[in-house]
């Protein structure tokens, strides 16, 4: 095998390494005008021109990169038929190997059109990233997040990693308040005023039930309160409604609030 590819080099007559190093030199330079160029040419455009035009580098620097090969590449081998078949069919392997993690998005995409594991206006995590689907690619999946950040996301991602979908399609989705009290008090009340709070609260889908959960730790009582905001993209003003009122309601009734240990807060 590496006799063959000896055999598809060139035999040089003395100038060819000066040619080389000549196309080298043409091409850095023909990049390092672009670099500065564009930048400059685009400084005068409006915001929303030059934000279209940028991205526009890396693709002229690419073109450049495969002039200066085209240049060398009949310089340095015989171009016969054998070896071209010879160096297309490296290239290929080369370049198969190269994009094969953007091969595995396309294929995740694919799959997922048809198993749908989530759609533009779902509210998602995967991994540390949560927030609505606001766009889905062939290979990625674009998430607003809270802070209005567009967070893109391969789909292959999904091959090891665990999604959360909160909404699966639906208009709902379902919110909570946590309270921490001290266990010497009326359940039945407290019960009654966390209800009433997201009664009255301006955010509540009145169609969707209300429920409050109780449980009984070793440093109190742990209060849940679950109900449903009429748009999803209200949900943290929903929570944030209902975590301030409801604290108030309780102590209205003369409950008084504790601190969760931090393993006990962190997972709710």
């Amino acid at each position: 095998m590496t006799e063959h590819w000896i055999d598809m080099l060139r035999e040089w007559e003395g100038y060819e390494p000066i040619h080389i190093l000549s196309i080298i030199a043409g091409a850095w330079i023909a990049y390092e005008i672009i670099r500065r160029l564009v930048p400059f040419i685009t400084g005068l455009f409006r915001p929303d021109e030059r934000f279209y035009a940028l991205p526009w580098i890396p693709f002229l620097r690419l073109v450049i990169i495969l002039i200066a090969l085209s240049m060398i590449v009949p310089i340095v081998i015989t171009p016969t038929r054998e070896n071209v078949l010879a160096l297309v069919g490296a290239s290929a392997l080369a370049i198969g190997f190269a994009i094969k993690d953007y091969i595995s998005c396309l294929i995740a995409g694919i799959i997922f059109m048809f198993e749908r594991p989530y759609r533009v206006g779902d509210w998602i995590q995967i991994g540390e990233t949560y927030g609505e689907v606001v766009h889905l690619g062939m290979r990625t999946v674009l998430i607003r997040t809270i802070d209005a950040n567009d967070i893109t996301v391969p789909h292959s991602t999904l091959w090891h990693g665990q999604l959360s979908n909160a909404t699966s399609g639906a208009h709902d989705l379902l919110c909570f308040a946590i309270f921490y009290v001290h266990p010497d008090h009326d359940n039945t009340l407290a019960r009654q005023a966390l209800f009433d709070v997201a009664m009255t609260s301006v955010y509540l889908h009145l169609d969707r039930p209300i429920v409050v959960v109780m449980k009984h730790l070793p440093f109190g009582l742990y209060y849940k309160l679950k109900a449903y905001p009429m748009e999803a993209r209200e949900q943290f003003k929903f929570i944030a409604d209902l975590s301030e009122r409801g604290q108030f309601a309780l102590q209205e009734i003369g409950l008084h609030m504790v601190t969760a240990p931090a393993a006990v807060a962190e997972h709710g």
